[in-house]
């Protein structure tokens, strides 16, 4: 029982950040991406890939690395309940299976909430992707896949899971995936945005490794590019000649599928999580402080004119 407790209590008391910088690193990030934007255009380049990679560096570097490397120096120790930690190198197929299953199961979430959107009056803008050569089409990997994926998980399940993890694995997990969902201001893709939050921070978890979520982000976000690459049209033609009770059936079947594929391998690797001790934080009930709560206030406020705007198409 003694050595239960002590287990617990290290894993309680492994330094980590505060929930305050949690919520004050997501803060800036989130604002800059509106920042990032307003340079970004005023400093407009004519190759595409030139601009892209100008709104990564203007972003990424300011708005997500460094503020996370300026806490990591004030706070040593981290590294341990960030997870910086080597991927077992045989989960690597079961990161990329558990990507594929979400592209798929992402794809009908999308299908189901799209429906849904229309029939209240709004339509997401159709989303196509240019590429005129093999080089433009690694460009792209590297701008839209790589970079989002390994600045977006050491934000999201590097600094913010942790952080919260002071509560409980469970509630860091699901705090962190909606901060990580709202945090794309985009309302049109929210189901698909959950999902991958949820799953990302579940393999951190039960690999233990911050890269697992690096990886199968990366793999998640180059699917989905190769899929408008490769088939830019195949989704609304499908949509146009469908019935919407075909449609709905179609959707629930791919749904109910692709869940429970994923769900078992999730199961498997979490049954391989037991049997090598890797605990979970329990369940800790502490109210907020009075900064922490405000801050995460300011976050929701933020989040909501986002998404406002995007709706609004600005």
């Amino acid at each position: 029982m003694a050595n239960r407790e002590n287990a617990l209590g290290t894993l309680v008391e492994r330094p980590r950040p505060t929930i305050f910088a949690a919520a004050a690193v997501a803060l800036i990030a989130t604002a800059g991406l509106w920042i990032a934007s307003l340079l970004a255009a005023r400093l407009s380049l004519q190759d595409q890939a030139g601009r892209e990679f100008l709104f990564d560096a203007l972003y990424y570097l300011p708005f997500v690395a460094l503020p996370v490397a300026l806490y990591a120096v004030r706070r040593p120790g981290l590294s341990a309940s960030m997870r910086l930690n080597p991927m077992p190198p045989l989960t690597t197929l079961a990161v990329i299976l558990a990507a594929m299953l979400s592209v798929y199961l992402a794809s009908a979430l999308d299908a189901a909430w799209a429906m849904l959107l229309n029939a209240v009056g709004l339509h997401e803008p159709e989303v196509s992707v240019e590429i005129a050569s093999s080089r433009g089409l690694m460009l792209a990997v590297l701008h839209s896949a790589a970079i989002p994926a390994i600045f977006e998980e050491l934000l999201c399940r590097g600094f913010v899971l942790s952080a919260f993890e002071s509560r409980g694995t469970r509630l860091a997990v699901w705090v962190s995936s909606v901060i990580f969902a709202l945090m794309h201001g985009n309302v049109y893709g929210l189901p698909a945005y959950l999902l991958v939050g949820a799953t990302s921070a579940f393999l951190v978890f039960a690999l233990d490794s911050l890269y697992a979520g690096i990886a199968y982000h990366t793999v998640y976000n180059t699917l989905i590019l190769l899929s408008l690459y490769l088939l830019p049209a195949a989704g609304s033609d499908a949509a146009n000649t469908a019935s919407g009770a075909a449609l709905a059936a179609s959707v629930a079947v791919d749904v109910a599928l692709a869940a429970l594929l994923l769900f078992l391998l999730l199961r498997t690797l979490d049954r391989r999580r037991r049997a090598l001790g890797i605990k979970a934080v329990p369940r800790i009930r502490e109210p907020l402080r009075t900064g922490e709560r405000a801050l995460l206030i300011a976050l929701g406020v933020v989040f909501a004119a986002t998404c406002t705007l995007v709706l609004m198409g600005v």
